[in-house]
């Protein structure tokens, strides 16, 4: 589901000199003075149009990362809304959700006179969790030789952590020296040896620590071709790459939550993805440690353009709605039966990823006077332009108070909502030609602005 691209901010230095002195003084006071920059490609969520079956999109060059200047919007912190007027309309109710069960994903490689403005988002919408994604070829390019992102992303991760934030990694994408030869520059995928991944994963601990680390997610989607060449699709395989890192992570924590990869809502598709669900049942009979109270199952129940609450089938079919996987209830539901079946009733499942996309209002560089975006032209990705951005807020907000409350509180953990900041990624939203399917997903429009999914999350009492 996933794109990998270098990219540039398009960024403005307006607001550079003003934050400057201030970010300055932050940074001195919780010891994170330091050099980096951003460097490598993300691991980027929401090509979904390849689960359902439908044309890849065709990954993007790789263009220079460059940081320009800090962007030039204000960094506001919530304010209490001011009761309305006997003219104005009182706005709806919103439910109260808690801020421990809700994360967000964002790209991690920034400068760190960026990244503050980001962890205020984040803590101002009320996110209690901070998920990255950690591309190991990226991060280790050549055996034992690191990438300035190495250190950029932990110095990053553990700033967020030291601003209270709790941080979830997905450490994805063998790099090509460990990979089989067969499978060199093609699409993602394991290493040959799964030694090789716990290795990786025993590194970064040792050398991040495991202080800011709450959790960790065993890969990504790994039922997804385009996640997993190289290696057969099965729970059956992923289960011996789970295991070496398992074993790594719990020889230096055992609190650290780990999470089982996951799964990206999908059946089986002639380019050789799987079926989730079969997946799942896989993995669970190769033998988890279902006894650890920190193993949780990660899931991704998305739900294409489909409400949270909706369910399948619909008749006729709209498209995007004729099978369980296109529903955000039923995925959920349908791998918690698996979960009860395999005698793992008192487990958890985590959304490690969720999310809807809507192009309303996503505007290129500028969001007031900036082009508008251009939605994906694939086919495949025609749900992502049925929903305006109101509707996707209300979605999204749906999605975190169904999973607090009634009978899927009892076994759902945090849900980690897909994504803060990759609209503002070079190339994503773009000036008369499509966008990237990434950018539909993000609460920030490409200047850094908050979209209306943010602001109702914002709006949204907290506890």
């Amino acid at each position: 589901m996933h794109f990998r691209s270098q990219h540039k901010w398009n960024v403005t230095a307006l607001c550079a000199a003003a934050l400057g002195g201030l970010l300055l003084l932050t940074a001195i006071v919780l010891g994170e003075v330091r050099l980096g920059y951003a460097q490598g490609n993300p691991t980027i969520q929401a090509t979904i149009g390849s689960i359902i079956g439908g044309p890849s999109a065709t990954p993007q060059p790789a263009i220079t990362a460059i940081i320009t200047a800090t962007p030039a919007i204000p960094v506001v912190p919530p304010t209490a809304t001011p009761a309305p007027s006997a003219s104005q309309t009182p706005t709806p109710q919103l439910p109260t959700l808690r801020t421990d069960q809700m994360g967000i994903q964002a790209y991690p490689i920034i400068e760190i006179q960026n990244w503050p403005i980001l962890i205020d988002r984040a803590q101002f919408m009320g996110f209690k969790w901070l998920k990255a994604q950690v591309s190991w070829k990226e991060l280790e390019p050549q055996p034992g030789a690191y990438a300035a992102a190495f250190s950029v992303t932990r110095d990053n991760l553990i700033y967020a952590g030291r601003r209270g934030m709790k941080i979830m990694i997905s450490v994805v994408n063998a790099p090509d020296w460990a990979r089989p030869a067969d499978a060199r520059g093609k699409l993602e995928g394991p290493p040959q040896n799964p030694q090789d991944y716990g290795n990786f994963i025993g590194a970064l601990l040792d050398q991040w620590g495991t202080a800011y680390i709450n959790a960790i997610e065993i890969w990504n989607e790994p039922n997804l071709i385009r996640e997993w060449t190289g290696a057969v699709r099965s729970g059956t395989v992923y289960k011996k790459y789970f295991d070496v890192a398992y074993a790594a992570i719990r020889q230096r924590s055992a609190s650290i939550v780990v999470i089982t990869a996951g799964p990206a809502p999908a059946g089986d598709t002639a380019d050789g993805s799987v079926n989730d669900r079969r997946w799942l049942t896989e993995l669970y009979k190769a033998g988890l440690p279902i006894n650890d109270p920190n193993l949780v199952i990660g899931v991704h129940p998305y739900g294409w353009s489909n409400a949270p609450d909706a369910r399948c089938c619909a008749s006729p079919s709209q498209g995007w709605d004729d099978q369980r996987f296109f529903f955000f209830l039923d995925n959920i539901e349908d791998y918690r039966q698996i979960m009860i079946q395999n005698g793992h009733a008192a487990g958890k499942l985590w959304a490690t990823e969720f999310g809807w996309a809507s192009y309303d209002g996503l505007r290129y560089r500028d969001n007031v006077a900036g082009p508008l975006a251009i939605p994906p032209t694939d086919p495949s990705l025609a749900w992502m332009s049925r929903l305006n951005e109101q509707q996707q807020a209300d979605l999204i907000v749906r999605a975190f108070q169904l999973a607090q409350s009634g009978d899927l509180a009892a076994f759902m953990g945090p849900m980690v909502l897909w994504n803060l900041n990759f609209a503002a990624l070079q190339g994503y939203v773009n000036d008369g030609k499509p966008s990237l399917s990434e950018a539909g997903f993000s609460v920030l429009n490409s200047d850094w602005a908050p979209r209306a999914a943010y602001n109702l999350l914002q709006a949204a009492p907290k506890q």
